[in-house]
C-alpha cells in the first residue's frame, strides 16, 4: 500500500475477512483502488460458485462512487426478486433456479454481504442487513422452504442450509460478532435463533421431520448447540448472561428438552437417546453444571439450580 500524508485510521474487527482494512481521510485514487482490492479478496473467500469470477471483475472496475454490487440470476418461471442496497460496498448474489421462488433482499450500511440460492419451487428468502460487515449465506434445495435473516449491527454472520420440503429457518441478530448456523434436512422442520449482544454462537441441526428448535441468547459469548435426528423432537433454550454453554442432543422421536440459564458461566448438557423423553432444566446463578443423559423411552427429568457452583449429574435408562 502506497503511504500518503493523509491521516489513516485502522479498523480492527473480529472477522478475519476484514482484518487490516484501512480507510484514508481523502478520496484518492489509491484509496479507491485499495477498497476494490479488499472486496476482491473477500469475494474469493466467500463465493462458492462461478459468480466469483464475475464479482471479481466488477469489483476491480467499480469506482468509489459506484459502491454497491448485485448479481441476480433467475432460471425458470414466475420467480420474483426484490433487491435494495443503500450505502457503501454492499454485495448481493442471488440465484433462483426453479419456479415461483421469491426473494426480498435489503442492505443498508457498508460491506454487508448476502449470498442466497433457491433450487426448486416456491421457496422464499427474506434478508435484512443494517450496519457494517454483516454476512448471510442461504442455500435452499427443495420445495416451499423459507429462510429469514435480520441483522442489525456489525460483523454478525448467519448460515442457513435447507434440504427438503416446507422447512423454516429464521435468524435475528442484534449486536456485534454474533454467529448462527442452521442446517435442516427433511420436511417441516423449524429452527429459530435470536441473539442480542456480542459474540454469541448458535448451532441448530435438524435431520428428519417436524422437529422444532428455538434459541434465545442475550449477553456475550454464550454458546448453544441443538442437534435433532428423528421426528417430532422439540428443543428450547434461553440464555441470559455471559459465557453460558448449553447443548441439547436428541436422537429418536417425540423427545422434549428445555433449558433456561440466567447468570454467567453455567453449563447445561441434555442427551436424549430414544423416544418420548422429557428433560427440563433451570439454572439461575453462576458456574452451575448439569449433565442429563436419558437412554430408552418415556423418561422425565426436571432439574433446578439456584445459586452458584452447583453440580448435577442425572442418568436414566431402560
Amino acid at each position: 500500500m502506497i503511504r500518503r500524508k493523509q491521516q489513516t485510521v485502522t479498523f480492527k474487527t473480529v472477522n478475519s475477512d476484514f482484518e487490516n482494512l484501512h480507510f484514508s481521510s481523502g478520496f484518492s485514487f489509491w484509496f479507491s483502488l485499495y477498497l476494490c482490492h479488499t472486496i476482491n479478496q473477500l469475494i474469493f473467500v466467500k463465493m462458492k460458485n462461478f459468480i466469483t469470477g464475475v464479482f471479481t471483475l466488477m469489483a476491480m472496475s467499480f469506482s468509489f462512487a459506484q459502491s454497491n454490487i448485485d448479481v441476480t440470476a433467475q432460471i425458470g418461471n414466475l420467480n420474483t426478486a426484490t433487491v435494495s442496497q443503500t450505502g457503501l460496498l454492499n454485495i448481493n448474489s442471488l440465484t433462483q433456479d426453479g419456479n415461483r421462488n421469491t426473494a426480498d433482499i435489503d442492505q443498508i450500511g457498508a460491506l454487508n454481504m448476502n449470498t442466497a440460492e433457491s433450487i426448486g419451487n416456491r421457496n422464499s428468502i427474506d434478508v435484512d442487513q443494517t450496519g457494517l460487515a454483516n454476512t448471510n449465506d442461504v442455500s435452499q434445495t427443495g420445495n416451499r422452504n423459507s429462510a429469514v435473516t435480520w441483522q442489525l449491527g456489525a460483523f454478525n454472520s448467519t448460515e442457513q442450509t435447507q434440504i427438503g420440503r416446507r422447512n423454516e429457518a429464521s435468524s435475528t441478530q442484534l449486536g456485534l460478532g454474533n454467529s448462527v448456523v442452521q442446517y435442516q434436512d427433511g420436511r417441516r422442520n423449524d429452527a429459530s435463533a435470536i441473539q442480542v449482544g456480542i459474540g454469541n454462537d448458535a448451532y441448530q441441526i435438524q435431520l428428519g421431520r417436524r422437529n422444532d428448535a428455538s434459541g434465545l441468547q442475550v449477553g456475550s459469548t454464550n454458546l448453544l448447540v441443538q442437534y435433532q435426528d428423528g421426528n417430532d423432537n422439540s428443543a428450547t433454550n434461553d440464555q441470559v448472561g455471559n459465557n453460558n454453554i448449553a447443548a441439547a442432543v436428541q436422537i429418536g422421536d417425540d423427545n422434549t428438552s428445555m433449558g433456561v440459564q440466567v447468570g454467567n458461566s453455567n453449563q447445561l448438557y441434555q442427551l436424549q437417546l430414544g423416544d418420548s423423553n422429557t428433560a427440563i432444566d433451570v439454572q439461575m446463578g453462576n458456574n452451575n453444571f448439569t449433565w442429563v443423559a436419558q437412554s430408552g423411552d418415556s423418561h422425565i427429568h426436571v432439574g433446578t439450580q439456584m445459586g452458584n457452583g452447583n453440580s448435577m449429574v442425572v442418568t436414566q435408562s431402560n
